[in-house]
């Protein structure tokens, strides 16, 4: 066997020719052949359990060097002390040998207190308390090497060395010693002195590089002689390949997770207590998706019990015990398909069971912060056979094989986290620490949008690694990397280690290694190619520091040229440095040896609308509603358009679930409060006291807004209970003085509403709910309606200006034995206060900014009953447009006229609002103006910046 060896060459290609075969290799293969011919081979161990076994001897050892680390983050600071123990020992340090007393350096101090508890061995010895890394394989292969070297065949004809043998860190230098001395020939391989022809082209941009590389190499002859060294992930560079039919690389990006990483920390935080609900709707929700478009994506839970739990979380954002709570009700439906004696509404069942288990009934048990890791089990075990079905499912699809294997990996994660979490040697932990070990045990990324092509030429990731004899390399993102070593040793620290005769390689010995071994890989071509854009990632990106030793080359070897012999001189020159622009010349794209016909396509204009609302020929009243809500006709008078979109076409956003957060979530516990309060004191809430209230509010939280219980919430949620509290006493005292009556909560009802459409009459049902309906001792009905928002002055805007349609609509549908109209009134809760057309309820109100209709005060300024007429013509006048192709959009329409972003204040926006606001009025018609920022539809508008 002939080796070539070289520090960085791991990874580098191997060698065949007329001769035979050469296997080129760094310290890691060539350490695995040694082990082949020593007989040592052994089963690799997970880094993530020699760390736990480590942090369990750091516990037991106690040093008070790392004490208080320890006791604060306990794995990071064994994956740290980890790591240079490690060094140490590859560098022959035997703490337990040397008789060297290290109280003076206290890191030393503490790692040789931790050694002598080291018992090397693989995990299922039970005596052995670290099992072997490579630091100690290292070790292991020199000693045998120098006790049986000259008398075991190790097989190895030669080893020629690519660094200069005195570079190689010293336990290397001693392991060829060995081989040498067991009969293997030595050599050290003459370092190429020739300089490459340089080129450097540089794009603005990935895409544009991307694109100049993807037709050079789509259009170069003899790829074999070809070797591309792929700097950076090749994602984009591989799209611009495909487009040309050329082979892609697929090389993926190094330090990005794998997305099967995601699984297990998104399905911990939803376990593990206090209950996050976004978590937990996260963990529903997850999927393994597809590439099939076709094909809807393999579900982590299966969709017949996410669907239903999702369902119920958007309903009611909390995970409660209540028999009353949408959860519970949840649970109940899923129960009760199992009445079909179906097999899937059975597992179904039994799925939903063992989620409520760890979810509600048996979470694990944290306490002060700290997890018992025997209560996390069931949970860990109903995930573990999840991905094990699921993956036993996907056995025989070999069309996903994408998906199969991101299963595959996320139970690979599993199993590490779980073997590493058995190793710690203590029943609980930090829940931080819990989420370290799980992204410690994470698989990297291995998958690309593009899988490498077989090819001519030949792909490495390092200058190191290119193949001696290569004519062309073509570097892509021949960019400074962004990661650098930094020192691991103190130098106090290394004369105490040398005393002891170690001696450690220092980051900068190693860095200057490998920039060496990377400047003789691109020496050896004849020709060197670099793509390198300016800016990556929003980020200017700078050359490599290898090109700037080559440029050093460059100078000297060619001094006419380059008299001051400038590294920057070099690297601008305009014989060496392109920009991508330049390469095209008289419709001619030229690289070097390439040249191609080109055009240069006209620029596409995207021009902004002047007008969205669409006219189009035909009958449209397959659109029209069976059914109609206060939300619905609201849309309905600001944008029919956006009626149309939603609820005739069904378009809605991305989004499959919606938990309610911030306002909206508190409105919806405080309406629950009210709600409860109405039933408990059947109707009579006179007797309600403010320990009621409070009382009520907290049993209601883990139902309507579980997110209060979490870390950190306490001050907010009892500032939310102080102000709910206060504001339900204002409102029950404010309606009994007014002598109206509460007689129910969150009404429901259902009207036949008579419309005239298009010329012809139809009926639909007009439905919804009424937070609050009183009654005086008359009979005559009030209206409450419930608000939790930041400021009133909307609502007092709608009351004034008489654009209160959902209390026109909540007056319309209810009976009124007197004949008189309701009362009605918004009850801002945040607030706590009355708006109203009713003096008695609102002391503000002024009487209206427009002109009542007749004496009754039936107007836009008076009750908002009298608004209802208003109404039903204007929706009569949209729904009939709509029916016959019309479908306006005024707000839009505006933005679009005056080229204004909706997110974008404008003055002269909202003064043609208000014009054509007024203009409808005199038509008798509704046109109420919302805040366009808040529509869905923008985008498809045109009118928020993307007009193409």
């Amino acid at each position: 066997m002939r080796i070539v060896f070289g520090w960085n060459l791991d990874r580098a290609p191997w060698s065949t020719d007329t001769t035979g075969t050469t296997v080129v290799t760094g310290p890691l293969g060539l350490l695995g052949i040694l082990q082949t011919r020593l007989g040592t081979t052994r089963p690799s161990v997970d880094r993530p359990i020699r760390v736990a076994q480590y942090r369990s001897l750091l516990a037991q050892a106690d040093h008070p060097w790392y004490r208080r680390s320890f006791a604060n983050d306990p794995w990071n600071t064994a994956h740290h002390l980890l790591e240079l123990r490690d060094d140490a020992i590859e560098a022959g340090w035997k703490p337990a040998n040397d008789g060297q007393d290290y109280s003076a350096h206290p890191r030393l101090d503490a790692l040789a207190t931790v050694e002598s508890l080291v018992v090397i061995g693989p995990p299922h010895d039970t005596a052995a308390t670290l099992a072997p890394g490579r630091a100690d394989d290292v070790r292991e292969t020199l000693e045998l090497l120098r006790l049986h070297g000259v008398s075991w065949p190790l097989g190895i004809d030669s080893i020629e060395l690519r660094d200069k043998r005195d570079t190689l860190p010293q336990v290397w230098q001693d392991i060829l010693g060995a081989v040498e001395a067991a009969g293997v020939t030595v050599t050290e391989a003459a370092a190429p002195t020739e300089a490459p022809k340089l080129t450097i082209v540089r794009g603005p941009d990935n895409w544009s590089t991307a694109e100049a590389a993807a037709r050079y190499l789509a259009n170069v002859n003899d790829r074999e002689r070809i070797c591309i060294i792929a700097g950076d992930a090749t994602a984009v560079l591989d799209q611009q390949l495909a487009r040309r039919r050329a082979p892609t690389l697929g090389i993926a990006d190094s330090n990005a997770a794998s997305p099967a990483a995601q699984i297990l920390p998104v399905f911990l935080g939803a376990v593990l207590p206090p209950t996050d609900i976004r978590r937990v709707a996260e963990f529903l929700h997850l999927s393994f998706g597809t590439s099939d478009a076709s094909s809807s994506g393999t579900s982590l839970v299966p969709q017949g019990v996410s669907s239903v739990l999702l369902q119920a979380l958007t309903q009611e954002p909390g995970i409660s015990s209540d028999p009353e709570s949408a959860w519970m009700h949840a649970l109940d439906q899923l129960k009760s398909r199992t009445a079909e004696n179906s097999e899937i509404a059975t597992r179904t069942w039994e799925t939903a069971q063992a989620l409520d288990g760890f979810l509600r009934t048996r979470p694990p048990a944290v306490d002060s912060g700290k997890l018992d890791l025997a209560s996390l089990n069931p949970a860990l075990d109903w995930l573990t056979t999840r991905l094990r079905r699921l993956s036993g499912n996907r056995a025989d699809d070999t069309g996903q094989d994408d998906t199969t294997a991101l299963i595959a990996e996320a139970a690979t994660h599993l199993a590490s986290f779980r073997a590493a979490i058995s190793r710690l040697g203590t029943n609980t932990i930090r829940v931080r620490e819990l989420f370290d070990i799980a992204e410690s045990s994470a698989p990297t990324a291995t998958r690309v949008d593009a899988h490498a092509q077989a090819a001519d030429w030949t792909v490495v990731t390092s200058p190191a690694e290119v193949p001696e004899g290569s004519d062309t390399v073509v570097w892509w993102c021949s960019q400074r990397s962004a990661t650098s070593a930094n020192e691991t040793w103190d130098p106090a620290e290394i004369d105490a280690l040398a005393q002891s005769g170690v001696r450690i390689s220092t980051s900068t010995e190693k860095e200057r290694l490998r920039q060496a071994t990377e400047l003789d890989g691109l020496r050896a071509a004849v020709n060197l190619t670099c793509f390198c854009p300016e800016t990556s990632r929003g980020e200017p990106v700078t050359l490599h520091p290898v090109l700037a030793r080559l440029a050093e080359d460059i100078a000297a070897a060619d001094g006419d040229r380059f008299p001051n012999a400038s590294v920057d001189t070099v690297l601008s020159h305009p014989m060496i440095a392109l920009s991508v622009a330049d390469l095209i010349t008289d419709g001619t794209w030229q690289l070097i040896d390439v040249a191609i016909p080109t055009s240069t396509a006209s620029l596409e204009q995207f021009s902004a609308p002047s007008r969205v609302s669409r006219v189009l020929e035909g009958d449209f009243r397959h659109l029209l509603p069976e059914t109609l809500s206060f939300s619905q006709i609201d849309q309905l008078l600001s944008d029919p358009l956006g009626w149309t979109l939603e609820r005739g076409l069904g378009l809605s956003r991305g989004f499959t679930f919606d938990i309610p957060a911030d306002n909206r979530m508190i409105g919806n516990l405080v309406h629950a409060v009210v709600e409860h309060l109405v039933q408990t004191k059947d109707t009579d809430t006179s007797l309600t006291t403010p320990a009621d209230i409070a009382k009520t509010f907290d049993r209601l939280v883990p139902r309507f807004a579980s997110e209060l219980l979490l870390p950190g919430q306490l001050a907010r949620k009892n500032t939310i209970r102080s102000t709910a509290t206060a504001s339900l006493v204002h409102l029950f005292t404010t309606l009994r003085n007014r002598g109206i009556t509460i007689v129910g909560a969150e009404t429901g009802f259902d009207h036949d509403w008579v419309l005239t459409v298009a010329g012809e009459a139809m009926t639909v049902q007009l439905r919804g709910q009424r937070d609050l309906e009183g009654a005086f001792s008359d009979s005559r009905p009030a209206i409450i309606d419930l608000k939790w928002a930041n400021y009133e002055k909307r609502y007092r805007t709608m009351i004034d200006d008489g654009e209160a349609v959902q209390l026109s609509v909540y007056s319309h549908t209810i009976d009124s034995p007197t004949g008189a109209n309701p009362i009605t009134a918004y009850f801002m809760l945040k607030q706590g206060r009355f708006i109203s057309t009713d003096s008695g309820l609102d002391e503000n109100f002024n009487g209206g900014a427009a002109d009542s209709f007749d004496d009754d005060g039936n107007g836009l300024g008076g009750d908002p009953a009298g608004l209802w007429p208003l109404i039903q013509s204007s929706i009569e006048h949209t729904l009939s447009a709509i029916a016959t192709g019309r479908f306006d959009s005024i707000n839009a329409d505006v933005h679009a006229e005056f080229g204004v972003n909706p997110q974008i204040k404008n003055t002269r926006v909202d003064k043609a609002l208000k014009t054509i606001k007024a203009d409808e009025l005199e038509e008798d018609r509704l046109f109420v103006v919302k805040n366009q920022s808040y529509s869905n539809f923008n985008l498809i508008y045109g009118i928020a910046g993307d007009h193409s």
